[in-house]
């Protein structure tokens, strides 16, 4: 050890001075020696000129090439070795004015001093990195010591990561890394599904970015700690680009599915209505406005929420989807006014839909005359030849509603027999098919156990479905070094502790 340490103690004393110079000198003056080539690389490294191709496998002048590959990468080393008066570079001489000179030779005479050329740099011209993942492979990886290795798969697994890899993770060790570091080690690792979901809760509480946050409110929903995704999930402002718009948006999602869970449904529309005009992917948008309209459907009507969640189907179509969900929730005022709306509305189609609706409350309601004279209406003059294909979609509606209404025993059977019938004689042959189906499923009497009829459509209430996982966009800092250079005392550091040259 102490040969190793006076072999080194050249080269290291004049770089970890800071003093290229003399380690230019140094390197002059001693042509073999353990490490040196190790130090020509430095020194070459330092001032921009290209390092040749290894014959042999090295492990640490390998990572002296994959710093050169990342020369420019803000936040690294490149910041002090790009910046003039961070390295001496005066070599110094004799004074050639009192002194003899002859040629370079093996064989030295007392007091002789070798003349050493002046340092050039070509940094001020140097091109950018060609980037180093290729030279992390998981070989050189082997072959580093552990702390080394740690910071050279960091940087495998961010620069994987910005690809839309997590294949780095895995060779992660979050202890042996920087205390910078450690926190986006651990979110490699969560995002690849290495380590369980709930460090991502622990890591938003000390990393409170977006993206972090986003992925600890959809684990806190998934553990039902709802009052924890309404205080991790507030977003002040909205952000302008694609990525961040995604990730707002599912953290949005998961705050409204929570505030729907705690029973707040007027700060849960006021969230969705917020997610909604949010611009991006059509991603997760139909679970939301799901969400939105079987909410309203459990409140009094509401026009001005309604239009805030109409979507591109347009107000028609979401006054048609109130009032059925409305009905199906057992809000019968709130449906009945949607079905009033659209009664009013010129369009043949929703017209027809408005009376069907009309009918089918009335129908469920106890009152089978009002749903006679909606079934009536449908058909009163004044329909023109080109209305009548959705006026008769709208009837064949409502007959298929009040048959699974007796179906399910809640209804006159002998009054239904005369308002189908009624409504067959009124239909296309093709239409009127579908009504003697139903005429005859209630007249044949059904096995023990079997429905009479099953026919229209059944509301099947579903839990609201979670928000999709949107990719993260965020920043993760890459090393400040990537070497592993010996110093005096035989140790391997990275780099400088300080701008001032500590090492």
């Amino acid at each position: 050890m102490i040969a190793l340490l006076l072999l080194l103690a050249p080269f290291a004393d004049a770089f970890w001075a800071r003093d290229l110079g003399a380690l230019q000198r140094h390197l002059a003056e001693n042509r073999s020696g353990e490490q040196r080539a190790l130090f020509e690389d430095m020194l070459k490294l330092s001032t921009c000129e290209p390092l040749e191709k290894l014959d042999q496998p090295d492990p640490l002048r390998s990572l002296v090439r994959v710093e050169e590959a990342r020369r420019g990468t803000p936040k690294t080393l490149w910041d002090d070795l790009l910046r003039d008066g961070f390295f001496r570079r005066a070599v110094w001489n004799p004074d050639s004015d009192k002194a003899l000179r002859w040629p370079d030779e093996e064989e030295r005479w007392p007091a002789e001093v070798l003349l050493v050329d002046g340092l050039k740099s070509s940094c001020a011209k140097a091109s950018k990195g060609k980037g180093p993942l290729a030279l992390l492979t998981p070989e050189l990886l082997k072959q580093l010591p552990p702390e080394p290795a740690a910071r050279v798969a960091y940087e495998r697994a961010v620069l994987l990561w910005r690809k839309g890899s997590t294949e780095g993770a895995a060779t992660l060790d979050p202890a042996l890394l920087d205390p910078t570091l450690r926190r986006s080690a651990r979110f490699l690792r969560l995002e690849a599904k290495l380590d369980p979901p709930e460090g991502w809760v622990a890591l938003a509480a000390e990393w409170p970015e977006l993206a972090i946050r986003t992925r600890a409110a959809a684990e806190l929903l998934r553990e039902r700690r709802f009052e924890e995704v309404v205080r991790i999930s507030e977003v002040e402002e909205t952000p302008k680009d694609a990525p961040q718009l995604e990730m707002v948006r599912s953290l949005l999602w998961s705050r409204a599915l929570a505030m729907q869970a705690l029973g707040r449904d007027a700060e849960m529309l006021e969230v969705l209505a917020r997610a909604e005009t949010l611009p991006g992917s059509a991603q997760g948008r139909a679970a939301m406005r799901a969400l939105a309209m079987s909410t309203l459907a459990r409140h009094p009507f509401d026009a001005q929420a309604l239009e805030r969640f109409s979507g591109i189907a347009g107000l028609d179509a979401a006054m048609a989807e109130l009032s059925h969900r409305a009905l199906a929730a057992g809000n019968l005022p709130a449906a009945r006014e949607a079905a009033q709306r659209l009664q009013q509305i010129r369009e043949p189609r929703w017209r027809a839909e408005g009376l069907a609706l009309a009918g089918e409350i009335a129908w469920v309601s106890g009152e089978p005359q009002a749903a006679k004279a909606a079934l009536a209406q449908l058909f009163s003059p004044g329909w023109r030849r080109a209305e009548t294909e959705p006026r008769d979609r709208a009837a064949l509606g409502l007959a298929h509603a009040m048959a699974l209404s007796v179906a399910g025993g809640g209804a006159d059977r002998a009054e239904l027999e005369v308002q189908l019938a009624w409504l067959r004689d009124r239909l296309s042959a093709r239409d009127a098919a579908q009504v003697e189906v139903m005429l005859a499923s209630l007249r044949d009497a059904p096995e023990k156990g079997e429905q009479p009829i099953a026919l229209g459509q059944v509301e099947v209430v579903r839990p609201p479905e979670p928000p999709p996982a949107p990719a993260l966009a965020l920043d993760l800092p890459e090393p400040r070094s990537l070497l592993a250079i010996p110093a005096p005392d035989g140790s391997l550091r990275d780099w400088f502790d300080d701008s001032r040259g500590t090492p």
